[in-house]
């Protein structure tokens, strides 16, 4: 019996003591699976969000249709109820929307394009890193609180040091986003960066072609005339001959070669 002083009672005891051993081991070592697991399950969405983002920066051929696929990838990871993606303009000054999800058409068309420091978004070239904002205490935010929203979460877009943009994300409550899925929009921002410098780069060589082409074209043209001019040079001067001589036989030769 447990508790006896026998040696049946200490064998008990010690019995007892191994089982509460062995069944706390294997709690522990059960909620250590459970963590690994979910661990494993975290790693493996964001391996899937870094691969469809590079496969949609692939296959995007303009800056409309890589900024709607990544809008709506980016919604969807921050859980968040509206994405609004803008690039800066070449002087750095302004803010302009290209592509959205589940952003309402009035915001659309009254923040289609922000001017730096006008409106919380799109705070420049010095904004580097993520930030929150409560929209309730913000004075400059009054379309976005029209519309429902109470915080908005703004993640750079950044490619070597220079600012190419801005992800915005609207929440009609609290933004809870934890440090992985802060380190995953950071690193979708850093791709679509990428893939915005790649299209940017693809149209220059498209237009240094076209361009290639053109002056090309226009030398071809050039010469063309050019020869056609000296040619007729040629048969005015034999004409006049003609005519100085009253040759009428060569007259007539020279000018059916001017005609012709």
């Amino acid at each position: 019996e447990p508790g006896a002083r026998d040696e049946f009672g200490a064998l008990a005891e010690g019995f007892n003591r191994m089982a509460a051993t062995l069944q706390e081991l294997y709690r522990g070592l059960e909620a250590k699976v459970q963590e690994k697991t979910a661990g494993l399950e975290t790693k493996r969405a964001r391996l899937a969000a870094l691969y469809e983002a590079s496969a949609l920066a692939a296959r995007a051929a303009s800056l409309d249709e890589l900024g709607r696929g990544f809008a709506q990838q980016m919604r969807r990871i921050a859980r968040a109820d509206a994405a609004a993606l803008r690039r800066i303009d070449e002087d750095q000054q302004r803010y302009v929307l290209f592509a959205s999800d589940c952003l309402p058409q009035a915001l659309v068309q009254e923040e289609s394009c922000v001017n730096v420091g006008d409106c919380l978004c799109g705070q420049g070239p010095s904004a580097t890193s993520m930030r929150v904002i409560p929209i309730a205490s913000a004075q400059r935010a009054t379309a976005c609180a029209a519309a429902g929203y109470s915080e908005i979460v703004t993640v750079p877009v950044r490619l070597h040091e220079r600012t190419l943009g801005e992800i915005e994300f609207f929440f009609r409550g609290e933004a809870r986003l934890d440090d992985e899925e802060r380190a995953l929009l950071d690193a979708l921002a850093a791709h679509l960066a990428g893939a915005m410098e790649g299209l940017r780069a693809g149209a220059l060589e498209r237009e240094a072609a076209v361009a290639a082409a053109r002056g090309l074209l226009a030398r071809e043209l050039h010469d063309s005339i050019a020869q056609s001019l000296a040619f007729l040079k040629i048969q005015v001067r034999l004409l006049r001959n003609a005519m100085t001589r009253g040759d009428a036989a060569a007259t007539e030769q020279a000018l059916a070669e001017v005609d012709t």
